[in-house]
């Protein structure tokens, strides 16, 4: 492995040398590409358009923010702005890697999460894409030739942000693609449709035996899961950088609740709030989703970073009825006031047939009634 990651920083310091004008557009890559974001706004914004894929990307996000954080408690590597200064690899000349603000991430580095989120992301866009288009017939050929090079390209992006920031070596971003790549077919067509959306009883039973899983696993390898945070604020140049949010403790507790919101929410009942709904109202569903956005941030940011046990109990109860508000609560708002004006148009219909009904018959005496 001293190999490898002697490689991986060659490979590093090319990318930092030959894309630093490019270094801001590499920071947004990063900004965009983060689990945690994709949760926090990506998700809601999906809500609005389609229930269905909000509800798979969730799942998608959940259980491989999940996946992620246990692989990397089993598979323990190093980061590169940090094993370049630990390691005795080097004899005279140590590597100088240039350090920014996504560079202190406290979690071990194989596989890279934000690879993984974003290869899930990509690959479910495009099923949903081929789904959309099939659903309205549309003909047009040409999307392919567009929006696959376009999701080429960010993906490439996002391997080269990824190292530009020195979070991860090469090899750890192409296996966090390759596992998010693999679980959005299989968790979309081996899960979601034939399975959890029966038994959701049973898919909550297996989300709270995998948390305990997880938890098994770092002790029965006398792990601290803790470790890299310490050496993440012994090497990190600024570490006013690192952040809560991209521990391995929150983002087990963060993929937990998902996951759990997930299974209790998810029900056939999301499949009438599609992208080819026609009774809905997107503007209502635009304007709830802000408002439970604006309101659930806020309540982020009240909470008291400095009591562990109550900041983490506040983020796992928002994580968990997330779900409820945006793929029942909002879509139920937004298709409300079509469910009135369907509901008076069959009365009206109902009215109209039996006066025709009683217009088309005779009484006794060969009258019409009136």
């Amino acid at each position: 492995m001293e190999q490898i990651y002697a490689l991986g920083i060659n490979v590093i310091e090319f990318v930092q040398y030959w894309f630093e004008d490019w270094a801001d557009y590499l920071e947004l890559v990063n900004n965009i590409s983060n689990p945690y974001l994709l949760l926090e706004v990506f998700f809601p914004l999906v809500s609005i358009l389609d229930s269905v894929f909000a509800a798979q990307l969730l799942l998608c996000l959940g259980f491989g923010g999940w996946l992620n954080t246990v692989m990397k408690w089993w598979i323990l590597e190093d980061r590169p702005y940090w094993w370049v200064r630990e390691s005795t690899f080097y004899s005279s000349h140590r590597p100088k890697l240039r350090q920014t603000q996504q560079t202190c991430e406290p979690g071990p580095g194989s596989p890279s999460g934000h690879s993984a989120a974003a290869a899930a992301s990509i690959i479910l866009l495009l099923m949903w894409a081929a789904h959309a288009m099939q659903d309205r017939k549309c003909t047009v050929r040409w999307w392919k030739y567009v929006l696959y090079p376009l999701c080429a390209g960010m993906m490439v992006s996002v391997f080269v942000a990824r190292l530009f920031v020195a979070a991860h070596f090469p090899h750890q971003c192409m296996f966090g693609a390759l596992v998010g790549a693999f679980l959005s077919p299989a968790l979309c067509i081996y899960v979601s449709d034939p399975f959890i959306w029966r038994y959701g009883a049973h898919a909550t039973r297996t989300v709270t035996q995998a948390n305990g899983g997880t938890w098994r696993g770092p002790s029965n390898c006398a792990a601290d899961p803790q470790w890299t945070v310490k050496l993440a604020l012994r090497w990190c140049d600024r570490p006013e950088n690192i952040h809560v949010t991209a521990t391995p403790l929150f983002a087990l507790a963060q993929s937990t609740a998902t996951l759990l919101g997930w299974a209790l929410s998810v029900t056939p009942a999301i499949t009438r709030y599609r992208h080819d709904t026609k009774n809905r109202s997107l503007i209502i569903s635009a304007f709830a989703t802000g408002i439970i956005v604006y309101i659930i941030s806020q309540i982020s940011q009240s909470v008291d970073k400095d009591n562990p046990y109550k900041y983490y109990l506040t983020h796992f109860v928002l994580s968990t009825i997330k779900p409820a508000l945006y793929l029942r609560l909002t879509p139920a708002m937004a298709m409300w006031p079509y469910g009135k004006t369907r509901l008076s148009k069959l009365n009206r219909g109902r009215i109209y047939l039996r006066w025709r009904q009683r217009l088309t018959t005779k009484d006794a005496d060969g009258r019409q009634p009136h």
